[in-house]
């Protein structure tokens, strides 16, 4: 059907507003559950330092009645260190975008702090997370620390043949027991979608109780419970953007500490030009306790 001729539409128009909806949509995943879960110390240095000990295996002990004793030899504690990542987010904003009618928000320049500050956090749980050997750093290049993939080194499942093997229940109970051997005691498995999916499949996961009146189709395994203690499956997006091919399990989290040198601050510079220069930074590194208490399954298939 045509319209009638002469009629004026909005294709004819000029000066109509436009639509534009007053909220920001923003979906990118800013979780960051070891950030969140691991302890905070204060740093001094560029260099982080701290000991570790152990108390040795379990031995039979008898003594003879009032015998004279050797002293055994003493074993020195064992000195571990990392270094400070500074880890910054920048950005200017000019005085006209910051005053200009906007949708979503009214300040250009608040709006970009709120932003740039969640990028950091996912930037710090990345280095936390992902990184792998420390770097020292020089007057040219910057400092990064070792995060828990380059501390993570004793309990390493990697399957039974070469290359990537899909993720198998008996993959997964290997890795428990073998952090369990160590001294440890595993709590959490972190990974991306693909392996939560082989997790999921789990034979051990077979048997599922709902009452009858609750419509609701169980397919999801949220803790694994198993001889070495009840581990939380927790998905997370950065283990799933970069490595997809590995299940961190980490045992208790007062191993894992943040030592801050800065905490995260917000600092305007002077003006460049008609412009606000804005930075959030920060300067920390990782501290572990002792490494045998978690482990990684890697090389596993992704697809």
């Amino acid at each position: 059907m045509a319209i009638t001729a002469n009629s004026f539409t909005t294709y004819d128009a000029v000066g109509n507003r436009e639509d534009l909806t007053d909220v920001i949509h923003n979906i990118s995943p800013v979780e960051t559950w070891v950030t969140s879960n691991t302890g905070n110390v204060n740093g001094i240095s560029r260099l982080h330092e701290w000991q570790t000990d152990t108390v040795g295996s379990a031995a039979q002990n008898a003594q003879i009645e009032g015998n004279e004793f050797t002293p055994a030899a003493v074993t020195a504690t064992t000195r571990l260190n990392n270094v400070m990542q500074i880890i910054s987010e920048n950005f200017q904003v000019t005085d006209t975008q910051d005053i200009v009618d906007k949708g979503g928000r009214a300040s250009e320049l608040n709006y970009q702090i709120a932003l740039h500050t969640k990028k950091l956090a996912v930037d710090i749980e990345y280095a936390l997370v992902i990184n792998g050997a420390a770097v020292t750093g020089t007057t040219g290049a910057a400092r990064v620390m070792k995060g828990m993939q380059g501390f993570i080194s004793t309990n390493t499942e990697t399957g039974t043949g070469a290359g990537a093997e899909a993720l198998t229940e008996t993959m997964f109970k290997d890795a428990l027991q073998a952090i369990w051997v160590q001294g440890g005691f595993p709590q959490t498995a972190l990974c991306g979608g693909f392996q939560r999916t082989k997790i999921d499949a789990f034979s051990g996961n077979g048997t599922r109780f709902l009452p009858m009146t609750q419509p609701v189709l169980e397919t999801s395994v949220d803790v694994y419970r198993s001889s070495f203690g009840n581990i939380a499956i927790r998905l997370h997006h950065v283990a799933q953007a970069q490595i997809p091919d590995v299940v961190l399990i980490l045992g208790d989290m007062d191993l894992w500490r943040k030592a801050w040198l800065r905490r995260p601050t917000k600092r305007e510079f002077p003006r460049n030009g008609d412009s606000r220069r804005c930075q959030i930074i920060t300067e920390l590194t990782l501290e572990s306790g002792n490494e045998k208490g978690s482990g990684r399954i890697t090389d596993l298939t992704v697809a």
